[in-house]
């Protein structure tokens, strides 16, 4: 929080634009029920100067009205009410393993690395009994401490001690 401003949050505007008192915005997902609530921005700031609104690609600065600093964390996103966004615990995501020592099955645990978004995740399903270096499959991961905003076509690294591989979000659960 920034004193006689209040919560200012940074990041990545990934599509579309963000304007000062643009309505029907929503923050989340909530720390404690994967909720999004309303919020509007105050200002926002981009290389050092106040500006009336933030461009796709652009990383900028927000001074929100309606939130605390206590109800914000990494991994949560500003998006437009109209696109009911929802927080979901599992996604399934095409993936390839580029190194790994022995067999990956059901419950292998890793740390998923997407976008800002930085959680422990267990494999619930796949379309195959085992994988090993140089393998692909489709499989579901479910996120073990808190349900995240995951958008379908997002890229992510995985990785576990020595363990790595890439994947692709096919689809929300």
């Amino acid at each position: 929080a920034v004193p006689g401003v209040g919560t200012v949050v940074a990041g990545t505007v990934k599509s579309g634009v963000i304007g000062v008192n643009g309505g029907g915005l929503l923050i989340g997902p909530d720390i404690g029920d994967g909720r999004f609530h309303p919020t509007a921005i105050k200002s926002i700031h981009y290389k050092r100067m106040t500006v009336d609104r933030a461009y796709a690609g652009q990383t900028a600065a927000f001074a929100l009205k309606k939130v605390k600093k206590n109800q914000v964390r990494k991994g949560m996103a500003i998006v437009s009410a109209a696109v009911d966004p929802k927080a979901t615990w599992e996604f399934d995501a095409d993936i390839a393993i580029l190194t790994h020592s022995t067999t990956i099955h059901l419950k292998y645990q890793a740390v998923i690395h997407c976008e800002i978004i930085r959680q422990a995740a267990k494999v619930v399903a796949m379309n195959c009994e085992s994988l090993r270096s140089g393998d692909r499959a489709i499989v579901r991961f479910r996120f073990l401490v808190r349900p995240e905003y995951v958008c379908v076509g997002t890229r992510f690294v995985f990785r576990e001690g020595k363990t790595k591989g890439i994947g692709l979000v096919v689809g929300n659960v």
